[in-house]
């Protein structure tokens, strides 16, 4: 088995661990001749740290221009650059390929399983926490899980080889319920602490960044249950609530790509639920004011995107 990873942030570098270790063939998809050139000088090798041990892996790399074919490819980019990415590789795709898309956000799933109808899609969720504090370095800040199920036409509750991952990835056969449940706790907390440079336990111990976190939830509720979902057993609020407590020392990834003067997902993340609420003709003051701050900061600070990881 041989998978093929479009993004080699800390999520794709963490996959290509789990893939590795399960014997499969892993080849990272780098965008461009630099990013090739600094991993061949680290010898190949992605490393992982955590509070108690060191190790590392060794994978190949290809560019997009390569011919190989892929037959199989995991995507791990920031959500905006699905679609630019999958077009750098589209001559190399299988007619049969499978595609995972391991994102933030939302929109992007939906629109892949459009443009490659003829492909297996599948969308994907993960608790895992990571960080990168240098190419191909990657920090341990949580242990969690996978969840992925089919996007589009009936197919396999997993991708080939997915079921020899170790931890056990969860089949989820309602993924798009589970893309809700994600969106709606990014929705809660990225865009928050982004704001205010704040770490996810002070939205829980500053009052008003409290009062303004129900008020984005009970918005966030009102369109994904109009949208058919039902997000968690007790209300979002609590739900968030709960993972801002559990994460409390950890720097959203929002805000992580704002300090770091990259491009965020504030789009696939709030700006997809503030379209949604205008397809519905429904207001989400709360949300669409946070979208347009965010916006704001970027074009302050000029930030554009820079590609695939």
């Amino acid at each position: 088995m041989h998978w093929y990873i479009l993004g080699a942030g800390a999520i794709g570098c963490l996959c290509a661990e789990l893939l590795h270790n399960s014997g499969a063939e892993v080849t990272f998809v780098l965008r461009n001749q630099t990013q090739l050139d600094s991993f061949n000088q680290a010898g190949r090798q992605v490393r992982f740290h955590d509070a108690d041990t060191s190790s590392s892996i060794n994978v190949d790399a290809s560019l997009p221009g390569d011919h190989a074919t892929i037959n199989h490819l995991l995507v791990t980019t920031k959500a905006y650059d699905t679609l630019p990415a999958l077009s750098s590789i589209q001559h190399r795709l299988a007619p049969d390929a499978q595609i995972v898309l391991l994102q933030n956000g939302c929109g992007q799933q939906q629109e892949v399983t459009r443009l490659y109808f003829s492909l297996q899609v599948w969308a994907g969720i993960t608790t895992h926490g990571a960080w990168r504090d240098a190419p191909f370095s990657i920090i341990r800040a949580g242990k969690g899980h996978i969840s992925i199920g089919p996007m589009g036409k009936p197919q396999p509750a997993l991708p080939n080889g997915w079921d020899m991952l170790t931890p056990p990835v969860i089949a989820e056969p309602n993924i798009e319920n589970a893309l809700w449940r994600k969106l709606a706790i990014n929705c809660a907390i990225n865009p928050l602490t982004a704001l205010h440079g704040c770490r996810n336990g002070e939205l829980l111990t500053d009052p008003k960044l409290t009062e303004q976190m129900l008020s984005i939830c009970e918005e966030i509720e009102q369109i994904a249950h109009a949208r058919g979902h039902k997000l968690f057993a007790s209300s979002l609020f609590h739900a968030v609530s709960e993972i801002a407590q559990l994460t409390g020392d950890n720097f959203s990834s929002m805000l992580q790509d704002l300090r770091q003067g990259r491009q965020t997902e504030i789009e696939q993340i709030t700006g997809f639920l503030c379209r949604e609420a205008s397809t519905l003709g429904m207001q989400v003051p709360h949300n669409q004011r946070l979208l347009d701050q965010i916006r704001t900061l970027q074009s302050r600070h000029d930030i554009k995107g820079e590609g695939c990881e």
